[in-house]
């Protein structure tokens, strides 16, 4: 997996209270500032549009938790599989003890 964004975590995982967005799916995932909306992150092999449109899903990263938005394409263990691989890249390891939320509910429970 292709995982980006380290220049957003390295600057946000030094903020007490941090947040930050995600966009991912099996072969990539791209971290970046809250302040951008998802729809609006272009990386080759990622794609989130509203309404599940996208090959991609939309996740918000804070201290201990990434929380990933519902998406029709993807099953529970399809997303515990991407987060996995996400925190165990270089670029997010930083949240290899965060919990892993969908669509509200805990799917990996913190390990802190």
């Amino acid at each position: 997996m292709n995982v980006t964004g380290l220049e957003c975590v390295e600057e946000s995982i030094d903020q007490e209270g941090y947040l930050m967005k995600l966009i991912a799916n099996e072969t990539a995932a791209h971290f970046f500032p809250y302040t951008t909306e998802h729809r609006d992150i272009r990386i080759s092999g990622l794609n989130y549009e509203d309404d599940s449109a996208g090959n991609a899903l939309a996740a918000m990263v804070k201290p201990g938790v990434i929380e990933f938005r519902h998406h029709q394409a993807f099953s529970d263990q399809r997303v515990r599989e991407i987060a996995a691989r996400i925190v165990a890249s270089p670029v997010g390891d930083f949240a290899s003890s965060f919990s892993i939320h969908y669509q509200g509910r805990i799917l990996v429970p913190s390990s802190s």
